[in-house]
């Protein structure tokens, strides 16, 4: 990066304008660049192999998608406390056992922010949902055919979800 301006922001997203110069010399002097906060994204299974998901509304497209539950990732958290913080508050389940299984990106072109993928192994209720003003979404715990067969029905449509169970091994 040669030089960058903020262009704006928002509790939920800076945009930048860039000058780079790419790796063959040449010169792009208005590169939009997104910065949001990382997310940590859960692949919660229960000891019977019933998975959690979503069905969450997003304004952006505005649909009700099938996703996993996921939440921002605070500065002093790692991958595993924000995992267990967000599963209990969207689904008010916790699981016996997290595993860290990796960091991808959503739109590494001009999108920045990370999501954490973490696995929640045997999954019991254990509180009440408490849901941000944010957020509109249900949740409920399927079998693992079930989610196959909205795989094959192509009802979901959320690529970070799609990565994260993919990621996770359910979809292999």
């Amino acid at each position: 990066m040669l030089n960058r301006k903020s262009v704006y922001t928002s509790k939920f997203v800076t945009v930048y304008e860039d000058e780079v110069e790419l790796p063959n010399g040449k010169i792009l002097p208005d590169y939009t660049v997104i910065e949001k906060p990382d997310i940590v994204m859960i692949v919660a299974t229960d000891n019977k192999n019933n998975i959690i998901i979503l069905k969450e509304y997003k304004y952006a497209v505005n649909e009700y998608l099938f996703t996993l539950p996921a939440g921002h990732k605070k500065k002093d958290e790692t991958a595993i406390e924000t995992a267990k913080r967000e599963l209990l508050e969207e689904t008010g389940y916790a699981g016996e056992k997290y595993e860290d299984l990796g960091i991808l990106y959503d739109y590494p072109s001009k999108d920045c922010h990370k999501v954490y993928i973490v696995s929640a192994l045997n999954i019991n209720k254990e509180a009440d949902i408490t849901h941000e003003e944010t957020e509109n979404l249900s949740f409920q715990k399927i079998s693992l055919d079930t989610l196959k067969k909205q795989f094959q029905n192509k009802e979901w449509r959320s690529s970070s979800a799609i990565a994260a169970l993919t990621l996770a091994g359910i979809l292999n």
